[in-house]
Parts: C-alpha cells; structure tokens; sequence
C-alpha cells in the first residue's frame, strides 16, 4: 500500500536536483528527496531547458529519491515524450527500492528505459530503440 505523506512530510522531502553533462552527450540530473505533486514542477523545470540542446539525452538518477507519487510518475512520462518529441529519450538509472517498488506496481519499466546502475545505462545507451532487451535493464 502507498505510504501517506502529510504536508508537513512533504515539505521535508523537498526535491533537490543536481544537474551535470554525460560523457557522450547529454544530460544526468541526480535526485533527492521526494517527487510528488510539490515538487514534480521543479524537476520539469530542471529539464525542460535541456530538452532545448543539441542531445536531449536525459539520465535521472534515482538513488535518492525517497518517494514518488502518481504525479512523480505522471511527471517522468511526460518528461519523456517530450524528450522523444525534441529527438532524445530519458533513462531512468538506480532506482532507490521504495522508488523502484512504485515503478513496478505501476507497470512505467514497461514504458521507460530503467537501468539498474550507471554501468548499465552507458551499455544501454546508443541503444535506445530496443530499451528493455540490454542489459542491466530491471524488469
């Protein structure tokens, strides 16, 4: 059953986003805290200028996410239509296990690329039209 969170939970579980280049191009945004109806705009807001570059290749590091709500899902579906829609695809990388737990239950690894560790995402990456056949994708 999905954990309840008070406002006041919430607000201590404020989203952090750090924000640096992939070797190859592109970027990997590393999460903190929670991804939820608070805070789901600050990561939109993150990535939507990078979806302006020449590579809009988006890695979200998940490991320390704490929480994801349906809008944290719905917030990383639409970031990755418009990451297709700009000619690049999102990654999502080490899923910390409650955040990992929601994308199962949800069915998104169907959806999205999710990569066990960054190991797998670089073999992964090039490759983004057969996502859920390389290795080190979670099922």
């Amino acid at each position: 059953m999905p954990e309840y969170r008070d406002e006041q939970s919430a607000a201590a579980d404020a989203l952090t986003v750090h924000t640096g280049p992939l070797p190859e191009g592109g970027f990997l945004l590393a999460l903190t805290g929670a991804l939820d109806h608070h805070t789901s705009t600050r990561l939109t807001d993150a990535v939507q200028p990078l979806l302006q570059q020449d590579t809009p290749t988006v890695w979200l590091e998940l490991s320390g996410l704490t929480f994801i709500d349906s809008t944290g899902i719905t917030c990383l579906l639409h970031i990755s239509r418009a990451a297709a829609a700009a000619g690049g695809h999102l990654a999502l990388v080490a899923p910390s296990p409650p955040v990992q737990r929601m994308l199962d239950v949800t069915g998104i690894g169907q959806v999205l690329a999710v990569h066990t560790d960054h190991d797998a995402a670089q073999t992964a990456h090039g490759r983004q039209d057969e996502p859920h056949d390389a290795p080190g994708v979670a099922e």
